[in-house]
């Protein structure tokens, strides 16, 4: 019931981005932090309310109460500020500790400790994730007892999940794994497919066999689709970007799926069945290592940043729109991904290759700012592979030639982002296109290759 201008007036709170996370991850595990988690306990009843906001007696208070009123004097969960406004508090008061929030991701928070090492803290609403070297263990310990004072938040110990994903460190190794393993087994319960039979890959190559096509075209119940691909959509965007393009594929038809959008639902199930166990791996690679000693000087470390982006042209029969695909990575480690509808009609592969590679030059600059704003020196002229020379020539030379006179201005950016430096053009064959497995359906071969370069080391 609540009225905009009356009792509620900026709603918008920050939320953690799950990339700067899985930053927060790779340095943990390239430097050998220490990874700790943290509650805030009903976080959204700590915070102050600044409007007149007013609630009926709860039920069993009425009686013989019915002309009063609750005055809420903090916000309630349910309440349209209440997001905003313990951001705002937890966010003040983590700057009061000396943190300082990152631009590039007003949730994640950093600070110099005395040796000069990062502290990292990732806030995700109430649930907080904390990187500190362990000869700064005393003080985090001192900063800790100020959350615990303020907020009553409890200390959860070393972090073993975030955010439903499952955290296993290989401290000999120097890496850290991010699985979905529950996840996906209470989804294949949810769904009645515990015991289905395994596929080795998540789309398959080619038309349906074994099904005719009234049954491929057949309505199907809507809500059971949508949730299955809501299901499905999580785990795309928190650590299983191996199924990024099967369920970018099956969220086009979430209006009016058919036999066909079912099917190929749960024959992404049936693969994760067969694959719980998978997950991302961050980890200190050869090339541009960060070490522990490094980071106690400000521009001292060196990390590099690098990108892959590729596009299917006119794949969708309906519209005859290309698919981007690209994954942005730090020393090696996957960060972020995409496998998305173009939005305009690309009318050959070096225009729809652009956009693709507008898109990944994007993050990478977008990755880079975030990284400098910690303090990190990003290597000069990061990588970016494409797997079409037409268009890294024309993103070099900047020329607007007969196939490319109709391309929006925006996207002519990258010419200038290469002049500058910060990015670099380089030609891989396809067969190197990492980001090939964002953009189409592959055989199980070359979809194996690419999954265990992008989620293994």
């Amino acid at each position: 019931m609540q009225r905009e201008g009356v009792n509620v007036y900026e709603t918008f709170a920050a939320t953690g981005k799950y990339k700067s996370m899985r930053i927060g991850l790779s340095i943990a595990a390239a430097c050998d932090y220490e990874l700790d988690q943290m509650d805030v306990p009903v976080a959204f009843q700590q915070a102050e309310l600044d409007e007149e906001v007013y609630m009926e007696l709860p039920e069993g208070y009425r009686e013989g109460k019915e002309h009063l009123v609750c005055k809420l004097k903090k916000a309630l969960y349910g309440l349209k500020q209440g997001p905003r406004n313990w951001w705002l508090l937890i966010s003040k008061f983590l700057c009061e500790m000396g943190f300082k929030a990152t631009v590039s991701d007003p949730c994640l928070f950093f600070k110099r400790s005395k040796s000069g090492r990062l502290l990292l803290l990732f806030l995700f609403v109430d649930d907080m994730q904390i990187g500190y070297h362990a000869e700064d263990k005393v003080e985090w310990s001192l900063l800790k007892a100020q959350l615990v004072h303020r907020f009553n938040t409890k200390d959860m110990g070393p972090s073993t999940w975030i955010l439903g994903m499952r955290i296993t460190r290989n401290r000999k190794a120097r890496t850290i794994t991010l699985d979905q393993e529950l996840y996906v087994t209470k989804a294949l319960q949810r769904y009645g497919m515990q015991a289905c039979k395994v596929v080795s890959t998540p789309e398959v190559v080619g038309e349906v066999a074994g099904c005719s096509q009234e049954e491929l075209s057949a309505p199907v119940e809507q809500q059971l689709f949508q949730e299955i691909v809501g299901t499905l959509m999580y785990a795309a965007v928190s650590c299983r970007l191996d199924i990024a393009h099967a369920v970018h594929a099956l969220a086009s038809d979430m209006q009016a799926p058919t036999g066909r959008s079912m099917l190929a639902a749960k024959r992404v199930l049936r693969y994760l069945a067969g694959t719980k166990e998978i997950g991302l791996v961050f980890g200190a690679l050869a090339g541009g290592n960060i070490s522990a000693s490094d980071t106690r000087g400000r521009n001292s470390t060196v990390v590099e940043v690098c990108a892959y982006a590729d596009a299917d042209w006119a794949n969708d029969k309906k519209d005859r729109k290309s698919i981007t695909g690209w994954v942005a990575k730090l020393n090696g480690d996957p960060i972020s991904w995409s496998s998305k509808k173009q939005r305009v009609v690309a009318l050959s592969t070096c225009e729809a290759e652009l956009y693709a590679e507008g898109a990944a030059v994007q993050e990478v600059l977008w990755l880079r700012d975030l990284l400098t704003e910690l303090g990190l020196h990003v290597q000069f002229g990061s990588l970016v592979y494409g797997d079409n020379q037409s268009t890294i020539a024309v993103s070099q030379n900047g020329v607007k030639s007969d196939r490319t006179k109709h391309v929006d201005v925006k996207y002519h950016f990258i010419t200038q982002t290469v002049e500058e430096g910060a990015v670099k053009l380089k030609w891989i064959p396809t067969t190197e296109q990492q980001a090939d497995i964002f953009t189409k359906a592959l055989a199980t071969p070359v979809f194996e290759r690419l999954r265990q370069q992008l989620m293994s080391r």
